[in-house]
């Protein structure tokens, strides 16, 4: 620090930053700013450049970056462009959030039924719809079908509710990511996969063919009703979340060769 360069007491920051006095504290103990100089009994004394530093928090935070983020981006670690692509590939993602809940909330004003579901008469005519579209020589998957069925009238409600509901509500966030380029690694499509997976498992209960049955039976039910809404593109969403699950199941391979 220059002989004649000024310095700032911690109010006078405060004041001049619009941050809190705790704040600024706050940051000096983990290390994000810290004050330059401190007078003789001990106050802290900020430089010029230490409010450049604040200053830029300021409008980092404001960005919506954590301290940690920001963090990285005074310490050189990261570009600041490199930082500020994450944070818009996260709010698009939420502006994507909000978009399928606002559209939910639309439908479910118009049908005047907050939480209504199929029920599960229907559930099943449905999957029957779409088995029938199966060839006849299938005999295997008739089995497995009419297994899944059972099982599932003996879920009741718990099933109406993940077919009826959650799974659609998955499958349309998947596909939006996958519309918008979201690579099939991202933590978001990972943990759409992860809850698909374990109510594919609840459904299925202990038939584990059953999931080969359902991918045919939802792929085909696609091809076949190309006006539903993403119909065409089920033959890719499967790809991509197949994709995800590798990309899950990857970072497990690579620990336990390394831990041999």
């Amino acid at each position: 620090m220059g002989i004649d360069e000024r310095t700032w007491r911690i109010g006078d920051v405060a004041a001049a930053t619009g941050l809190t006095v705790r704040a600024l504290h706050h940051y000096d103990q983990i290390g994000l700013v810290a004050s330059t100089a401190r007078t003789a009994a001990g106050h802290r004394l900020y430089t010029d450049a230490d409010l450049r530093k604040l200053y830029m928090v300021t409008a980092l935070r404001q960005l919506g970056l954590s301290l940690e983020q920001v963090g990285r981006v005074l310490s050189a670690d990261v570009a600041v462009r490199d930082v500020i692509d994450g944070q818009l590939a996260q709010v698009d993602r939420q502006i994507r959030t909000a978009q399928r809940l606002r559209e939910q909330l639309l439908a479910a004003r118009e049908a005047d039924a907050v939480g209504a579901a199929p029920g599960l008469m229907a559930v099943i005519k449905m999957m029957r719809d779409v088995h029938g579209s199966l060839d006849r020589d299938q005999d295997q998957d008739q089995e497995q079908v009419e297994a899944m069925r059972r099982w599932m009238a003996e879920l009741g409600v718990v099933a109406e509710h993940a077919i009826g509901v959650e799974m659609p509500s998955l499958y349309q966030e998947a596909l939006s990511e996958m519309r918008a380029g979201t690579p099939a690694s991202d933590q978001a499509v990972r943990r759409i996969v992860d809850r698909l997976d374990e109510l594919s498992q609840l459904l299925r209960g202990s038939d584990q063919a059953g999931g080969a049955t359902a991918r045919r039976m939802w792929l085909d039910y696609g091809e076949r009703n190309p006006d539903i809404d993403g119909a065409a593109e089920w033959g890719p969403l499967v790809a991509y979340l197949d994709e995800a699950r590798a990309a899950r199941r990857a970072p497990a391979a690579d620990a336990k060769d390394a831990a041999r």
